[in-house]
């Protein structure tokens, strides 16, 4: 029996060309009726579907290859043949397809019907069929391998073993993910508050490009994107030194800082957290401010900013500082051109969410045996009720201070001390098992930095459980402090607060971040 191959496409880029091979190499070719009148008008030889198992499509194309002879021509065994003989069916073993698009059609905006109309049901039935077979069959689902199998079979005649379960790992990566995308569509993954997580977690993601590397240099990465998901930035410079693992991470880090912060604002971003932060009315001021309040940490960072960014403020910051990347909703003209005579520095620019109703985000972590989802941290200050505890109430300068300080506090590691004066950060502590260290750690990165915290603000991302944090603030002259609360000892250190004519605002609303 002759070889025979299926072709059933809508992406029919590159087809002709690799149906002229196979059919050079003895193989007859067999098509349903779109890709089969394609496949003739360029002079190609070729049966159709409906012609070979005598069964017209169905319902307006919404069946076509659903047909037990053809499936028992893709799934018969070697040991099957002689029975596909005595039925005079014709043995398939090479299927090609490429299937509805889907996602193109959910990115289109288009109704329920149309996307309904787009799931396709033949093409992944032909594909898990021959991928399932494929001891015998070889399945092609990506136009990019039609180049090497085609010299393969011409060549050799045959793909090897390896090969044909390589082609079909291949085939069931693609329509698991093809069906996790319509399962999203359908329900999102992550539930509204009160229903049931799903019994099921498919994560359909897409390659986008390899990483230089991963946490450290002897570790390969690759990031893989969500096609149901904007990319929130685009690399317009210094695309000359690709990027990390730990790039990417502290990018969305330094997003993160500026996100939803409407004063003009400059954040230095290293290793996923906050140096230090500014909000002025000036971009190049407020670089100046983050800057100056820890130049230690800044060399090598990631700086962000929530204005365009021109020329003047490149140059100043290239003239006090090294930079790996800088992220800002854009760059003027002079900017960029200032930065293309530095290939290695990465200018990121945020774009535009453009699908507002796409899945909620969240954060998937993987752990010994599985993986953890929980939802994003998106809960801001003006979505919580304050209560002041304290006989005092933040002053206008205060309650500034206070908001850039619980703002930043969310994007540190717990157990998380911010303190603020005057519109920047004065020291950020984070990342410890106690709270005092937190707090010590930000008092020694002010101390270095040359500031005062007399009428500084503090934020805790947790509960204050005893008053000693109060104590040693009150200490150190700083004047108010924004907290969960919550804690068995509340009303110890609302006291102390009071001791030390201090404010205290709780905003009953954790920011842990681990």
């Amino acid at each position: 029996m002759s070889a025979w191959a299926l072709f059933s496409l809508y992406d029919r880029s590159g087809a002709s060309d690799f149906a002229e091979q196979l059919v050079k190499a003895g193989i007859s070719l067999l098509a349903t009726g779109g890709t089969a009148q394609y496949l003739k008008s360029r002079g190609i030889a070729v049966q159709s579907v409906a012609a070979q198992y005598g069964s017209p499509e169905l319902l307006g194309g919404r069946v076509k290859t659903l047909h037990p002879e053809l499936h028992a021509g893709i799934l018969a065994r070697s040991g099957d043949l002689a029975e596909l003989r005595n039925r005079g069916t014709q043995a398939i073993d090479y299927v090609i397809v490429s299937l509805y698009p889907f996602m193109e059609t959910w990115a289109r905006r288009q109704t329920d019907e149309d996307l309904i109309e787009q799931i396709d049901i033949g093409g992944v039935a032909l594909i898990r069929a021959a991928a399932k077979n494929h001891e015998r069959v070889t399945v092609i689902v990506d136009p990019a391998d039609y180049g090497w199998i085609s010299q393969r079979v011409q060549n050799a005649g045959i793909l090897s073993r390896t090969e044909r379960r390589e082609l079909a790992a291949k085939a069931f990566r693609l329509t698991a993910s093809y069906d996790g995308l319509i399962a999203r569509w359908l329900t999102p993954l992550l539930p509204e508050p009160g229903t049931r997580w799903p019994e099921h977690f498919p994560i359909s993601l897409e390659h986008a490009f390899d990483l230089r590397y991963g946490d450290n240099p002897h570790q390969r990465a690759a990031f893989y994107r969500d096609p149901m998901q904007s990319l929130p930035w685009t690399l317009v410079s210094g695309d000359a030194k690709p990027l990390s693992y730990n790039n990417l991470l502290d990018i969305e880090a330094a997003i993160s800082c500026i996100d939803h912060v409407p004063e003009v604002a400059c954040a230095i971003v290293k290793h996923a957290s906050p140096c230090a932060m500014a909000c002025t009315s000036d971009p190049l001021e407020a670089y100046q401010k983050a800057y100056e309040a820890d130049p230690v940490s800044a060399f090598g960072g990631i700086i962000v900013f929530n204005r365009w960014v021109g020329a003047d403020l490149l140059a100043a910051v290239f003239q006090r500082q090294f930079v790996e990347i800088l992220v800002a909703p854009g760059f003027t003209p002079e900017g960029l051109a200032l930065l293309h005579k530095r290939p290695k520095v990465r200018a990121i620019q945020l774009q535009e969410r453009a699908r507002g109703d796409s899945p909620p985000s969240g954060t998937l972590r993987s752990v010994a045996g599985g993986y953890v989802v929980e939802e994003a941290d998106q809960i801001l200050l003006d979505e919580v009720r304050l209560q002041c505890v304290t006989r005092r109430q933040p002053s206008k300068s205060e309650w500034a201070d206070l908001r850039l300080a619980w703002h930043v506090a969310r994007t540190v590691p717990s157990n998380a001390i911010v303190l603020v004066r005057q519109g920047r950060t004065v020291g950020i502590g984070g990342g410890q098992p106690n709270r005092p260290d937190s707090l010590l750690i930000a008092k020694e990165k002010a101390d270095r930095a040359g500031f005062s915290l007399e009428s500084a603000v503090l934020a805790s991302d947790g509960f204050l459980p005893f008053p000693d944090v109060v104590e040693t603030a009150g200490a150190l002259g700083i004047s108010a402090i924004i907290q969960p609360g919550g804690s068995l000892k509340d009303q110890d250190v609302t006291a102390a607060a009071d001791n030390r004519n201090m404010a205290m605002l709780l905003t009953n609303l954790r920011h842990f971040r681990h």
